[in-house]
């Protein structure tokens, strides 16, 4: 009877400006070993570019593909725009062209469409974004997608096989004056688990432009004695005209008690804004915490 065959799953997670890329590689082996990973990856991840309107730009998008197996195989892949944006609990949502009322798709032009990528190389994608003349004040927003054909994989019998599924991101923000950002902490929660205490404040931005908040928390026991902080600790974006929750991990295991927790926000441009709440600890700190 022939070797059975193992079939080998490993995950390859590609972080793009956030984070947010999957990469999977599928390996069918006559011997069951962990296979070794190859590296897809794009830069930069994203592109902040202020254009007034009727300006013309073009950019050079990578991909890099490192073969750390030295078994890597020519990968055929395809590149198409969509529209991005963030919900209110901070998830990343992608969507068709055109969907979004300041999407700036429309605006860009790729080459090449579609590629093969060796191992060991980079290879360039020229980006040419044309601002319409009577483009409007703002952030603009668009994602150049990079994915592999699905003709990839070619099956043969008794022969290994590689299947790479990923798809990579490159995000746009297209900025045209006149820009305003009006960001503001609209409220302050402060939860508490058994080895942690989330701190979630809620931003709103009322200006065309995003901001990208830096926080700063501590919790403070009731004799004033700091019992945890974070410093500067950079968050998501708040884009033009939203509103979102953005929450703050800070590692700590609070006793019975009452504290107050205390943020410190820096928007990056000079402008700072505080916000505090109170925490009440009861005996069971992952059960029943809540802030007044």
């Amino acid at each position: 009877m022939g070797a059975l065959k193992r079939l080998l799953i490993a995950l390859l997670l590609v972080l793009v400006a956030p984070a947010f890329s999957l990469a999977q590689s599928e390996q069918v082996s006559a011997q069951p070993k962990i296979p070794e990973l190859d590296d897809i990856t794009i830069s930069p991840s994203r592109n902040e570019l202020v254009m007034m309107p009727g300006a013309v730009k073009t950019v050079v998008v990578k991909l890099i593909y490192t073969s750390v197996s030295g078994k890597a195989e020519p990968t055929r892949v395809f590149a198409y725009p969509g529209d991005w944006s963030l919900s209110r609990d901070g998830k990343m949502g992608f969507y068709k062209p055109g969907t979004i009322a300041n999407s700036a798709c429309a605006w860009l032009t790729y080459s090449p469409i579609e590629d093969t990528i060796m191992p060991g190389n980079t290879h360039a994608i020229r980006v040419t974004i044309s601002v319409p003349a009577d483009a409007k004040p703002g952030d603009h927003l668009a994602v150049l997608f990079v994915e592999p054909r699905g003709d990839n994989l070619k099956i043969a019998q008794n022969q290994k096989q590689v299947r790479m599924k990923f798809r990579l991101a490159s995000i746009f923000y297209i900025m045209v004056p006149a820009l305003t950002r009006k960001p503001s902490l609209e409220n302050l929660k402060a939860e508490a688990g058994e080895n942690a205490v989330v701190v979630t404040p809620t931003f709103k931005n009322q200006g065309n432009s995003h901001v990208r908040p830096a926080c700063s928390i501590k919790v403070v026991d009731q004799a004033g004695v700091i019992v945890a902080e974070v410093s500067n600790v950079e968050l998501l974006p708040v884009l033009a005209l939203s509103e979102i929750d953005l929450p703050v991990k800070v590692d700590v295991s609070l006793g019975e008690g009452v504290y107050q927790v205390r943020c410190r926000v820096d928007f990056g441009y000079g402008e700072v804004t505080e916000g505090q709440t109170d925490l009440i600890v009861r005996s069971k700190p992952g059960k029943d915490a809540h802030n007044n």
